[in-house]
């Protein structure tokens, strides 16, 4: 899980070093209900709070599997798991926004 984050934090910062130009405008989502304008832009600022995504999905899971540890430790892992999975869908969906770019 700890890798996952470091991964997603290494990646989104690639990713936004490998970009050419000084240009301050990356996609940060996409809304279908938009028309012909999907893709909302944003600056370098709205980038990184998915680096501090990651690292609050982080923390805050290991503060809650640590404290469901001493009733169940299936919740624990549980917690975990979900975890994982929360921080793939991240990776792939800043991948996915700033590759358009």
């Amino acid at each position: 899980m700890s890798f996952l984050t470091l991964a997603s934090v290494v990646l989104i910062l690639l990713r936004l070093g490998s970009v050419p130009g000084s240009s301050s405008s990356y996609f940060v989502s996409y809304r279908a209900s938009l028309g012909i304008d999907r893709y909302t832009l944003g600056t370098i600022g709205d980038v990184l709070s998915f680096v501090l995504a990651a690292v609050l999905i982080f923390g805050i899971s290991l503060v809650l599997a640590y404290r469901s540890y001493q009733v169940r430790r299936e919740l624990s892992m549980v917690i975990l798991a979900l975890t994982i999975v929360l921080l793939l869908f991240l990776i792939f969906v800043t991948n996915s926004l700033l590759v358009l770019r």
